[in-house]
């Protein structure tokens, strides 16, 4: 994960001056970050493996969609006769750039696309799941999110059969708020929505409904948790039973690799590594009961 400038990261829709005030404390910390690399309940984390090795080209291709100009790499498993859930990934600030590679960094260690390009995935995810994982230089943006997603479901993107009532939005810090953005701007076409460490967050009424799960350090000294825990009680207050606003809280999160100072930041590595967490996303479908 190379340094780079920050995005920008605009609340969603009806995001207000709470998500305004979440989206300026995330700035603050993220840009601290990449400046100075210039020069529920609690959980506790296991170890992370720590001799994992970047093998680049092994396992992810590249697509890139002409009406919204998103390069992303992609990684489809075994060949399937049914449809495949997808699960699109939203990266970080970090991973930021005109070069798709780059979201295959030691930064970016535990996020979906690396863990698959290193062959050290969950067997659920490299089976279950086309996962697709676009760049951007400029920010995410829900509205074009969504119209990424028109592409990837038709036959002009080239990946199977995807099925529609299955597809999942997730990211990290600046793709968390991303991806809950995006579900936020058209929860029609989404049947849940995994933030990790999210930079900020919508009002809660513009989640309902949509099966939400975050994901944040205790100790991250770049995006408060107190961004993920007041969207989930706001949802739960709002009527969302526990299994459809869920919260996961480290006590100790681990830093990205590489950025041993950002300590917190590095959730993405027990996150993505939660069992539960791929089975409650296998549940959830559109048009379920």
């Amino acid at each position: 994960m190379r340094p780079r400038p920050l995005p920008s990261m605009r609340p969603a829709g009806r995001g207000g001056r709470n998500a305004c005030l979440c989206l300026l404390v995330a700035i603050v910390g993220v840009v601290t970050m990449v400046l100075s690399l210039r020069g529920g309940g609690d959980t506790n984390i296991e170890p992370h493996p720590s001799d994992r090795k970047m093998q680049q080209g092994t396992q992810l291709r590249e697509l890139t969609d002409p009406g919204t100009g998103f390069s992303a790499l992609y990684y489809t498993p075994p060949a399937s006769s049914e449809p495949l859930p997808l699960l699109l990934y939203l990266h970080g600030a970090g991973e930021s750039g005109r070069n798709v590679r780059d979201l295959i960094s030691e930064g970016a260690t535990g996020t979906p696309p690396v863990e698959l390009e290193n062959g050290t995935a969950l067997p659920v995810v490299a089976k279950r799941f086309i996962v697709v994982a676009p760049q951007t230089a400029a920010g995410w943006n829900g509205v074009k999110v969504n119209a990424f997603l028109n592409y990837l479901l038709s036959s002009e993107s080239g990946l199977p059969k995807i099925d529609a009532s299955r597809c999942y939005v997730t990211g990290h810090s600046m793709g968390g708020y991303g991806a809950l953005e995006t579900a936020a701007v058209k929860p029609s076409r989404w049947a849940a929505a995994v933030a990790v460490a999210p930079a900020g967050a919508p009002e809660p009424e513009q989640l309902a409904g949509t099966p939400t799960w975050c994901f944040h350090g205790k100790n991250d000294v770049v995006v408060p948790f107190g961004i993920s825990k007041n969207l989930i009680e706001g949802l739960r207050a709002g009527g969302a039973s526990e299994d459809s606003a869920k919260l996961t809280l480290y006590e100790q999160a681990p830093a990205p690799k590489g950025w041993d100072r950002y300590d917190g930041h590095g959730s993405p590595m027990p996150a993505y590594a939660t069992h539960e967490l791929w089975k409650w996303i296998l549940e959830k479908r559109l048009g379920a009961e």
